[in-house]
């Protein structure tokens, strides 16, 4: 029997999972809790609209409050939630799992501690997102893989697949093979690292362009955004070695060699590499955290930036910069400070080496 697939969340990347998925002949259903998303996805399909051109697809998609309606257990769960929701969602998905269930992370940050809780740490595995996605409207998905994680190389994989527990077991490549119906995808034997590696990318461009209300292409031609992305990137690297997951590119492009030596004003080839990343990037890309500020939603900022505070406060690795944007971004979300390239100038830090 075909296995049980659930995607909770049909947003602009989950929307995507289970679309996709469901019209190459999976058994997958998405539990979508948005009313207008779900409303526009059960009454009209959702159309999905990338470089293959747009197509409308129609997978079954039921409410959290429907969940009663699945016809069997969760053989594995695509969780596409915002991190924030992780913890919450996973409780209310608990009573529909079996003891042999896997839990798939899809999201941004490092949510899988969270899996672990519900799954146990073998059945825990994460999806690295590569591509770029926006939900223009409920029921219309703009996709690109023109994005910043893949501008540096176009051949890079949609998504990476790994195992929370470490090595690759006949998990990774079979969940791989799924996602193969929505990007391409490729397994990775540290999971971890390609975690921290995204969180390096999340930090620095999703949060900055929250402060500036840029997107992705418009934020890299910057040359304040990018000093400012410099500093964050230098502590994401500092704070991931202390953990034990040194990244060994950021951005797929600059070592971590090159990272400090930029931040510390001593070289300038992180810089030029930002320059020509926004070339190779949509100009239609905008980042998740961008896209919630539109609609006036709370961000991930607490589970970026601030995931870098408090690992770093863990570790004993100062992190001023990424405090002062977590602090920034939280006053955008409460609507005391409007984004724009003015505000890199109020954050009381010197992100331009003399």
């Amino acid at each position: 029997m075909a296995k049980k697939l659930v995607v909770y969340g049909a947003g602009a990347i989950g929307g995507q999972v289970g679309a996709r998925m469901a019209a190459a002949g999976h058994d997958v259903t998405l539990v979508e809790p948005w009313a207008p998303q779900f409303e526009a996805i059960h009454d009209s399909g959702l159309l999905i609209e990338d470089e293959l051109g747009p197509v409308t697809h129609r997978p079954p998609v039921i409410r959290p409050s429907e969940l009663e309606r699945l016809d069997r257990s969760i053989d594995i769960l695509f969780l596409a939630v915002k991190s924030y929701d992780s913890q919450r969602v996973l409780q209310t998905l608990e009573p529909y799992l079996s003891p042999d269930s896997w839990g798939v992370s899809m999201q941004n940050s490092i949510n899988e501690e969270f899996l672990a809780e519900v799954f146990s740490p073998e059945r825990v595995l994460g999806g690295v997102i590569l591509i770029n996605a926006v939900l223009e409207t409920p029921g219309r998905i703009l996709g690109s893989t023109a994005s910043v994680s893949r501008s540096v190389d176009p051949s890079a994989p949609g998504v990476l697949v790994g195992e929370y527990a470490g090595a690759i077991t006949e998990k990774a490549p079979e969940v791989a093979g799924y996602l193969d119906s929505v990007w391409s995808s490729r397994t990775t034997g540290d999971l971890m690292k390609m975690r921290w590696t995204k969180l390096a990318t999340s930090s620095m461009v999703n949060s900055v362009s929250g402060l500036t209300g840029l997107r992705s292409a418009a934020l890299l031609s910057s040359p304040d955004a990018r000093s400012l992305m410099i500093q964050i990137a230098a502590e994401v690297v500092r704070v991931a070695e202390a953990s034990g997951h040194a990244i060994e590119r950021v951005l797929g492009a600059c070592t971590p060699e090159q990272v400090l030596e930029s931040a510390g004003g001593r070289s300038d080839s992180m810089d030029r590499q930002l320059t020509e990343m926004a070339g190779n990037v949509s100009p239609t890309a905008a980042t998740s955290l961008l896209q919630d500020l539109w609609r006036g939603r709370r961000t991930e900022a607490d589970h970026f930036n601030g995931l870098v505070v408090r690992k770093g406060r863990e570790r004993n690795v100062e992190t001023p910069v990424n405090t002062a944007v977590l602090h920034r971004l939280h006053d955008i979300e409460e609507g005391s400070v409007k984004p724009g390239l003015e505000v890199l100038g109020t954050l009381g830090l010197r992100t331009s080496p003399k």
